[in-house]
């Protein structure tokens, strides 16, 4: 990918991170905005619990599940990767050039758009080995926008790295 491509979409990823910022400060200011379900809420932090072990025993499907057929991952690089697929083939890709030996998710809020919608936000840690022994620490600012399918799961449709 074009180095003037990847500015392109974490331009975009991060347009749409402030522009999803406003439409919750507009939601605030009209009122208050819809309480998260408890159900929404287990569900996310269920899927933020299994990632960490999950990325550790490199399962792809565990990482992947919470992720709806047609969702978009941004990397911190800015790359947009579409659908579960394709998500699945970036996990695959890392996990056999890196092992991950450590880190942690910290989800430092929630905030419901509508009953159906809710945004989350945080910051993750890896620790990595890489293939030749090396060591490296990655991680980042997160936002996750999850919502609830017509079977009431609770799925990840947009996920941006920063």
């Amino acid at each position: 990918m074009h180095s003037s491509t990847r500015i392109h979409w974490r331009s975009a990823a991060l347009g749409a991170a402030a522009l999803a910022g406003t439409a919750l400060l507009l939601t605030v200011t009209a009122g208050a905005p819809p309480a998260i379900s408890p159900q929404a809420g287990a569900a996310i932090s269920a899927a933020n619990a299994q990632w960490l072990p999950a990325m550790k025993r490199g399962d792809v499907a565990t990482i992947v599940a919470p992720y709806a057929d047609d969702a978009v991952f941004v990397t911190a690089a800015g790359e947009a990767v579409r659908g579960r697929t394709a998500i699945a083939e970036l996990y695959r890709a890392r996990l056999a050039s890196s092992a991950v030996t450590g880190g942690d998710i910290v989800s430092e809020g929630r905030v419901a758009a509508t009953p159906e919608l809710v945004y989350e936000w945080g910051h993750a840690s890896l620790l990595l080995r890489h293939q030749d022994g090396t060591r490296a620490q990655g991680g980042g600012s997160y936002l996750t926008v999850w919502r609830r399918d017509q079977s009431g799961h609770w799925l990840i449709i947009r996920n941006v790295v920063f």
